[in-house]
């Protein structure tokens, strides 16, 4: 017992000494930038009214991984694009109103009812309008939950991704080919965002729910954030997951392009990539595109374009790195 005690005290001791080696390496701006950084992001959200306790403990999180240093160095690196589309998605709310093209309201709705629109006696429905009209709890309860924990799992499978496969590597990669790739899809997931929140102001579209419940007129502003479909979820489980969530949407005219399936389709491509998680991440695709529809947060047109995006980004990416390579050798 005391061999192990004196065991875990020099271990303790070493941890410290590399951290105060980093420390001392730090210059006086990487030292306190980072709080400068918190400050003043806590400033801004309470001179606007917008502070919420999630705002301390996101970036209270962010400034504890990158003040302990070299040990969750990967850690940080891994969350850091998390991080920063968090950050990012939230602020919309400030200029949203200001940037914003028009909003359309009909030619999504009209796409989906030409291309693949239901004949049915009440007339053609979109498949967001037959499927309202055909709900059953136990899809309420799998699309409602995969709904919910898509940026969850997709970051479960980029944490795969990141620190389980470099360790065996797979029949297809090995584990150097994987570590010198593992951050890309997160960093998939950083660019994806970025081009598709430029989207809802160069194409502000109006979800199917809102069509539903405020017709083909013009948009009203006014409107604030709403479950839709998802709230079946809530009320079969007497839970407030999807009230409270879209209560804090930052941008209701955002439905194109459907980045629910964006992530997925992402985890489809690295999956493949590195040959490993192949089935998971296929069930997960096709299982968000029919949630999306279901739950009535997106047309099939949104979920095509989310879709073009998420290719788009991953082999861009790709691209990049492998001319980037070419070029050190």
């Amino acid at each position: 017992m005391k061999q192990l005690l004196n065991l875990k005290h020099l271990n303790f001791k070493n941890e410290v000494q590399i951290w105060q080696n980093w420390w001392t390496s730090q210059s006086a701006m990487q030292k306190c930038m980072p709080l400068f950084l918190l400050g003043l992001y806590i400033f801004i959200y309470a001179v606007s009214g917008f502070l919420r306790v999630d705002h301390f403990f996101a970036s209270g999180f962010a400034m504890i991984l990158w003040y302990l240093g070299p040990r969750v160095r990967e850690l940080f690196r891994f969350l850091l694009p998390l991080i920063l589309v968090a950050v990012i998605y939230d602020s919309m709310r400030f200029y949203s109103n200001y940037i914003r093209g028009p909003i359309h309201v009909t030619e999504p709705y009209a796409f989906d009812k030409f291309f693949f629109g239901i004949n049915t006696d009440a007339g053609r429905l979109t498949p967001n309008e037959w499927w309202q009209k055909h709900t059953y709890a136990f899809l309420d309860l799998i699309c409602g939950f995969f709904y919910l924990c898509f940026i969850s799992i997709y970051v479960i499978l980029c944490m795969y991704f990141c620190f389980w496969l470099p360790k065996k590597g797979t029949k297809l990669r090995t584990p150097q080919w994987i570590t010198e790739m593992r951050y890309r899809p997160m960093w998939a997931f950083f660019w994806v965002n970025m081009i598709g929140y430029s989207t809802y102001y160069w194409y502000a579209a109006a979800p199917p729910w809102y069509v539903a419940l405020h017709g083909l007129g013009p948009a009203d502003l006014s409107v604030g954030p709403n479950p839709a479909g998802a709230i079946r979820f809530d009320l079969l489980l007497g839970t407030h997951f999807f009230t409270g969530m879209y209560g804090r949407s930052a941008d209701v005219f955002g439905a194109i392009p459907s980045l629910h399936v964006a992530y997925p389709l992402q985890s489809v491509f690295y999956a493949h990539r590195y040959g490993s998680g192949r089935t998971f991440a296929w069930s997960f695709y096709f299982l968000m595109c029919f949630s999306a529809v279901y739950l009535n947060h997106h047309y099939i047109l949104d979920i095509l374009w989310g879709s073009s995006y998420a290719l788009i980004v991953c082999f861009t990416i790709d691209r990049l790195a492998k001319r980037r390579h070419a070029v050190q050798l």
